[in-house]
């Protein structure tokens, strides 16, 4: 069951952006058991739409592409419309062209700064009054890549950018919006098993012999942070890039 630590989120509305896959449909799913009621987004429909389906009643979705600029401000609308709250917004939506900086084309790097750090920016403002009025929280999915740049084939120079970016935005508006009494922080995940991951034959193997620990990460050891960062457990936490990567950077 992902999400193994026992949070109570009832009565509260969790926007996952990215939620249909991976870590971000991990999140929502941590959301649901804890008691929350759950919007994710996506591109694809079908994907949303399964979700929702095995979690009748309990979740939601508002197919959106957040390098949309329309979209995202529309979504923060349809949540509000619907449930009349909102008290965790997650950024989780990915892309990512992991090649060569000189070969990746001028489409590629603006696709990776619209959605992985723009989105997230203009998200954050369309749901500050709503926040504010709930006294909620943001959540910003960043990665080990926001400070690290090792990685085998070593072409990370701009997904490790935005993320260092993420990080660096969630510290100063965790700074200028805490007299609002609302929280901003960030999750760094390591190497983490999902479907992605397992298209690589060798790769999940020797991101595990970079780890301490000595394992791939779970989407569920990053759902659990997840739910201590949005929750009440953390009412003194604002400000935050958490590593959840067993360890990964550590030794180099």
């Amino acid at each position: 069951m992902t999400g193994t630590v026992a949070f109570d989120f009832t009565g509260k509305v969790i926007l996952i952006t990215g939620g249909s896959a991976g870590i971000g449909k991990g999140i929502g799913q941590a959301f649901v058991n804890a008691g929350a009621k759950v919007v994710v987004t996506g591109r694809r429909r079908e994907p949303l739409e399964t979700f929702c389906a095995e979690n009748e009643g309990k979740a939601d979705f508002v197919q959106m592409d957040v390098s949309c600029g329309d979209d995202r401000r529309r979504t923060i609308d349809t949540v509000i419309n619907r449930y009349g709250r909102l008290d965790v917004l997650v950024n989780n939506a990915l892309v990512s062209h992991i090649k060569p900086f000189a070969t990746l084309t001028a489409a590629e790097i603006e696709e990776m700064y619209s959605v992985l750090l723009v989105s997230s920016t203009i998200l954050i403002q369309a749901a500050l009054p709503h926040l504010i009025e709930s006294g909620g929280s943001v959540l910003n999915i960043s990665s080990g890549f926001g400070r690290f740049v090792q990685f085998p084939p070593g072409h990370v120079s701009v997904y490790s950018a935005t993320k260092g970016g993420l990080n660096q935005l969630t510290r100063a508006l965790a700074s200028e919006l805490g007299s609002k009494g609302v929280r901003l922080n960030a999750l760094a995940p390591g190497p983490t098993r999902t479907e992605a991951s397992e298209r690589y034959d060798e790769l999940p193997k020797l991101l595990a012999s970079q780890t301490p620990m000595g394992r791939m990460g779970e989407v569920e050891d990053v759902a659990d942070a997840a739910l201590f960062l949005s929750s009440d457990a953390a009412r003194w936490v604002t400000g935050q890039v958490l590593d959840v990567s067993g360890g990964w950077g550590l030794t180099g």
